[in-house]
């Protein structure tokens, strides 16, 4: 506060009161309070003076949503739309200490899941960060299907818990199913897992300072699903493609195979059979919001 040089003025104009009227008292303390007053005043008012309001603290709450197309739905190499496109969306709760919620939801085949033409998705964990470069994960993920049931009676429902890890661009989970698998009941199939390998790496990292590869990002997959007491169900698959960053929404492409086999990932259509383990490119399209 800049209050010096405004009381120094302030006495200044009081002697020249004094002075003038020939020395005369003129009761000059009202003069000196306005003076002091204004010069107090003009002191507070200087631009470099001005307090900046507080900043208000970051929310501990990130809510987003999220919306997509894709041109085949493939869960773990298997077509869920028989190899027919798809529009998926959701919304996602993440909290500052690492928990974490949200919900998806996709239209799938009833030729997949008699009776059903929807899977909706509810699941939940925590993440931890050990470092800039290494985190830990820890969650679980139900498979709903409104209406959906087996030639049995069974319902495709499932629900699995899943650990995992990652190391800068490269991570891996463990999936175990707690139910039975994804409608497999006869034998019970609870106890299935799925080990996956996951990389990530975004051109961004390597700094060359090129605006269109800055935007680009190279994905590759591994996995292996194993289905307890169905060992015909049991395959591996692999992906590997890319996205790019187009203002905000995300571009992608990617080769995706497996070697499922034909006999029990063939489904009869109303346009033939569909082995829907098939090798593909899937082209998608998809924002954050």
């Amino acid at each position: 506060m800049k209050f010096i040089p405004g009381i120094v003025s302030a006495i200044l104009f009081y002697q020249i009161i004094l002075m003038t009227d020939r020395y005369k008292m003129r009761k000059p303390l009202p003069y000196l309070t306005t003076a002091l007053i204004i010069s107090l005043n003009i002191g507070t008012t200087n631009a470099e003076d001005a307090v900046a309001p507080a900043a208000e603290p970051a929310s501990a709450h990130t809510i987003t949503g999220n919306l997509g197309f894709v041109s085949d739905y493939r869960f773990r190499g298997i077509s869920q739309t028989a190899k027919r496109p798809a529009v998926q969306g959701g919304f996602d709760y993440a909290h500052a200490s690492g928990l974490y919620a949200g919900t998806w939801a996709s239209n799938v085949s009833g030729y997949s899941y008699t009776d059903a033409n929807m899977e909706w998705d509810f699941y939940g964990g925590y993440n931890d960060k050990l470092s800039d470069d290494i985190g830990l994960t820890a969650g679980g993920l139900y498979y709903l299907y409104p209406g959906g049931k087996t030639g049995n009676g069974k319902r495709w429902d499932t629900f699995e818990l899943n650990f995992g890890g990652n190391w800068k661009w490269v991570s891996g989970k463990v999936w175990y199913s707690v139910t039975d698998f994804f409608g497999a009941s006869d034998p019970k199939s609870k106890g299935s897992t799925y080990i996956e390998a996951n990389a990530s790496f975004p051109f961004a990292d390597l700094k060359l300072g090129n605006a269109w590869l800055d935007k680009l990002t190279l994905v590759g997959h591994l996995g292996h699903q194993t289905v307890k007491h169905y060992s015909d169900f049991s395959y591996s698959d692999w992906k590997l493609g890319a996205t790019y960053d187009f203002n905000g929404y995300i571009l992608g492409a990617a080769y995706i195979d497996t070697n499922a086999k034909k006999s029990a990932y063939t489904l009869a259509t109303n346009r033939g059979d569909k082995y829907i383990g098939s090798s593909t490119i899937v082209l998608s399209v998809s924002k954050t919001f």
